[in-house]
């Protein structure tokens, strides 16, 4: 790793599951301009990888993230380029974490704090811990919460809850995250390796091809985007899609499928 106290960002690849750690256990893994950076760029390099399905993203030390490093604030949020222009790059990690092609996965555990359920939020998936401790706190430093984080908090809680977690700042337990929908899914910690792998196993199974175009549909139908051009163009390509030729064939014959690359 370096330095002890050097924030990073890792990535390590076996089979076809990315694994994208954020290293800054000196700060519960709060996010540098840095880190921002290597994330942008650990992601842009996964989502145009071939051998690459699935993307997990978690935290070292048994922590998954406090949201945005304090003394880096400014540099992570309210950056400017040569121009003057501002720049947050946190909303940038945001945009292309929300456009992956691939399959993204947040594994979260230990501390969960600030900007940290955002970034969760951005993936696919969330297997939670039932050790997490949850709290979206930008009002206790004078923040506003990101836009994207406060529209995402909104369709997943409702106004009312979200109202009261960025006005209160309040910690909540990991019950109530799990009433709330903040979580696909919450686990027990002793189990969570185990229920990652059993997932990451589904998916490594599953037709690439029906997982990449369920997916865009899903995020176009979020945002108001699914035309009826697209959903007749696409339906003309998925009844001759190869997977299903395969996937058909295997069922009839009792075998496990063997699935191609995703969709181009």
């Amino acid at each position: 790793m370096g330095k002890d106290n050097e924030a990073r960002v890792s990535v390590e690849i076996a089979g076809s599951t990315a694994v994208v750690l954020l290293d800054n256990p000196g700060q519960l893994n709060a996010l540098t301009k840095d880190m921002c950076l290597q994330l942008v760029g650990a992601f842009a390099g996964l989502s145009t990888n071939d051998e690459v399905s699935s993307i997990v993203v978690r935290g070292a030390a048994g922590n998954f993230c406090a949201g945005i490093a304090i003394d880096e604030m400014d540099q992570v949020l309210f950056d400017r380029d040569a121009d003057g222009e501002l720049i947050n790059h946190f909303d940038l990690l945001d945009k292309i974490i929300v456009g992956c092609p691939k399959t993204t996965i947040a594994v979260v555990e230990g501390h969960c704090f600030g900007g940290a359920w955002q970034l969760a939020s951005a993936c696919d998936i969330q297997l939670a811990s039932d050790n997490v401790r949850l709290a979206i706190t930008p009002a206790r430093i004078g923040l506003v919460f990101p836009r994207p984080g406060i529209e995402r908090l909104v369709r997943t809680v409702g106004e009312h809850r979200a109202k009261y977690l960025l006005f209160s700042g309040a910690e909540i337990s990991i019950a109530e995250a799990e009433r709330w929908g903040m979580f696909t899914r919450v686990i027990a910690q002793g189990r969570l390796e185990e229920e990652l792998a059993a997932l990451l196993g589904k998916l490594a199974a599953n037709s690439p091809y029906s997982i990449a175009r369920t997916n865009e549909a899903i995020n176009l139908v979020r945002q108001g985007e699914a035309t009826e051009g697209w959903w007749e163009a696409m339906w003309e390509e998925n009844g001759a899609n190869a997977d299903l030729a395969e996937g058909r064939s295997a069922f009839y014959s009792r075998r496990t499928p063997d699935y191609g690359g995703l969709p181009q």
